[in-house]
């Protein structure tokens, strides 16, 4: 077992005067008696903004990990490589994109069950306040939808592309094998990956085939990039200040909990996170974490992107879950009630 921090790239995100400064770092762990990398994780600290560097950290531990950081993420790492539970094969990371506002990276993981699948999650921080940036707070719910809708047409434009390519050279069957993908119309199934670029954003979907077969697949994972530009009107109050290069009064999000690392307390002062993500539009996946402690309780619940005021989160789908979480949006701040056996205890998120 070999895990060690690595790497000095220093990110200057500078222009601005309320700019952070992030240095990044890498975690890694190789493989036992080996030099191959296992697993490779940034790691962000800041000397003027620590709490935009923990917040980002937090969500990647969170959200790869499955576990908080805690005070040595290095030990972490290690003890997530040992785990026997542990589907993870691989993990590793590239920066994308960076200015004064945006962060944005590509996480690799590659994760194991009956057999192995790679795939790539992109991701993109706010610098103000180290959040991840969603949809939810860069569209309506109805632009989101129309977003969908033009990303599956794109897909099918692409396909049908190489498909009418093929039948000069005999059609080895690719019409049928393409027949069926991309062609679901229900849900938001086609934006639940994306990332902010330059001057776009870009839309990432799997491929079509599955495991079996993949190696008749030539067009593998797809992506969509639309310009920032032709979005404009269409983007919220927040969405417009990303992304406008003359944008420099700060605009803050509309509130939400999906895709956000959201600090709280239990009780009187027991410390806990809270990490969800709304599933192409219809139900949250996540934990919330005793910070003290730092291993996940999973979540459940239904999200409603159009209404944000009230939530709630189980820890069973069951009709009688043993733990229950109820928000309710009050003065900008969220707050509710813990139950479980019949306990409740205040909670508040921030």
């Amino acid at each position: 077992m070999k895990g060690y921090l690595s790497g000095v790239a220093l990110l200057l995100l500078s222009g601005y005067a309320t700019a952070t400064q992030l240095d990044i770092k890498s975690i890694e762990y190789r493989y036992p008696a080996s030099t191959e990398m296992q697993y490779r994780v940034p790691w962000f600290s800041s000397t003027d903004n620590p709490k935009v560097a923990k917040r980002i950290n937090d969500y990647i531990f969170a959200s790869f990990i499955n576990q908080l950081p805690g005070n040595t993420p290095q030990a972490t790492v290690n003890q997530f490589a040992k785990s026997a539970m542990n589907p993870t094969a691989n993990l590793n990371y590239t920066v994308e994109f960076r200015d004064e506002k945006i962060l944005t990276m590509n996480m690799f993981v590659e994760g194991c069950g009956a057999y192995c699948e790679s795939y790539n999650v992109p991701l993109s921080f706010d610098l103000a306040n180290g959040a991840a940036i969603t949809l939810n707070d860069l569209f309506s719910r109805s632009t989101m939808a129309e977003l969908n809708t033009r990303i599956r047409k794109d897909i099918r434009s692409q396909i049908d592309t190489f498909v009418t390519a093929q039948k000069d050279g005999g059609d080895p069957g690719y019409a049928e094998f393409y027949a069926s993908c991309a062609t679901y119309i229900d849900g938001l199934y086609y934006i639940d990956r994306f990332s902010l670029q330059k001057d776009h954003l870009a839309f990432l979907n799997g491929r079509c085939s599955n495991h079996a077969n993949r190696a008749g697949d030539e067009l593998g994972d797809f992506t969509t990039k639309i310009p920032t530009g032709e979005l404009h009107k269409q983007f919220t109050p927040y969405g417009q200040y990303l992304t406008g290069a003359k944008s420099t009064t700060p605009v803050e999000p509309t509130p939400g909990i999906d895709g956000k690392v959201m600090y709280g307390t239990l009780g009187k002062s027991m410390r806990i996170v809270l990490k969800v993500d709304c599933k192409y539009g219809d139900f949250f996946e996540g934990a919330y974490f005793y910070q003290k402690f730092g291993a996940p309780i999973e979540l459940t619940g239904k999200c409603d992107t159009a209404d944000n005021q009230h939530y709630e989160l189980k820890t069973s789908a069951a009709e009688q879950a043993q733990e229950k979480i109820t928000l309710e949006l009050k003065d900008g701040v969220y707050q509710g009630v813990w139950e479980s056996n019949g306990k409740t205890l205040p909670v508040r998120f921030e």
